[in-house]
């Protein structure tokens, strides 16, 4: 935040917002907070950005954005899930680490074209691993670790 200006143009779910609304915000509704420095800031959004800019990512936006991602990589997960919505039946895998419902939108919406490796769908039947709890089924997803994500004490 040190390269941060005084007043960084706001973003929720990618529409230009101001401090007020986002302060409205349940903090169990978002999903991901992504800061972005003036010089890049100033690149994507032209003089707007010349303090910076700030993108909140919902629960909901995220599970429409990672929904549709993947439902371009697999036939079958569009099947499986025909909505955002429909994926309480499934379990997502992350490189081999089972994420919480509340983890997933998170981690799921930062994969995109450049860091997607593969998407496999697996029922519960096949799981052999005591630390992967499925609902019904796995997805599980291969991908680079997105550029510029911070590591946190919690993540592998």
């Amino acid at each position: 935040m040190k390269k941060m200006g005084q007043n960084p143009s706001l973003f929720l779910d990618s529409v230009e917002t101001n401090m007020s609304t986002l302060q409205t915000l349940n903090p169990f509704d978002i999903s991901n907070v992504s800061v972005v420095k003036r010089k890049k800031a100033k690149k994507l959004i032209g003089n707007k950005g010349a303090d910076g800019a700030v993108y909140v990512t919902t629960i909901k936006a995220a599970r429409k954005i990672y929904w549709k991602f993947f439902s371009t990589k697999s036939d079958e997960y569009r099947e499986l899930v025909p909505s955002p919505q429909a994926d309480t039946i499934v379990q997502y895998v992350l490189n081999g680490q089972p994420l919480t419902d509340t983890s997933a939108p998170g981690n799921l919406l930062l994969i995109n074209e450049k860091n997607f490796k593969s998407l496999e769908i697996i029922d519960k039947e096949k799981i052999l691993s005591d630390n992967v709890k499925p609902r019904r089924y796995v997805v599980a997803i291969k991908a680079r670790r997105p550029k510029g994500l911070i590591k946190t004490s919690n993540s592998k």
